[in-house]
């Protein structure tokens, strides 16, 4: 449509015909092309958030990792009971934040229009809970 304007508009210029017509098809393809300005200002908003909504749940699963790796020296190096249940307890409770995270995401992809989900937990696989070792005090109350 827009070359058959382009050329009906040389047309009239070079006849000098001024065409209320005309100026109803220019408002109507400017129109157009503001809202496909809009629609690729809209995509481009729509992938950054979605870029920003990945980029909390790798933060949340690094700082997992890093506990995880804490909890793991503290084994490794028999560090007591009440450390390592601190440290369990910090391990699982990072845990949620990733999940939440990931929920979040996966929430905010559909949102825009992605259905299927099967690749976020490929992408973000989120490690089993720790056990919480129980501290003797709290074992002799059980």
């Amino acid at each position: 449509m827009k070359s058959r304007f382009k050329t009906l508009a040389l047309e009239l210029i070079a006849h000098g015909v001024q065409s209320q017509y005309m100026a109803r098809i220019e408002a109507h393809i400017d129109m157009e092309q503001r809202l496909d300005g809009l629609q690729v200002e809209h995509q481009q908003e729509m992938a950054s958030a979605l870029g920003r909504s990945d980029l909390r749940v790798n933060l949340e699963l690094a700082e997992l990792e890093l506990r995880k790796a804490r909890y793991d020296r503290a084994v490794s190096a028999g560090a007591p009971l009440s450390e390592r249940a601190r440290l369990a307890h910090e391990f699982n409770e990072q845990r949620k934040v990733a999940q939440r995270r990931l929920r979040e995401l996966l929430i905010h992809r559909e949102a825009v229009g992605f259905r299927r989900h099967q690749l976020l937990d490929e992408m973000y696989p989120i490690s089993a809970k720790l056990p919480v070792p129980q501290l003797e005090c709290e074992a002799e109350a059980a």
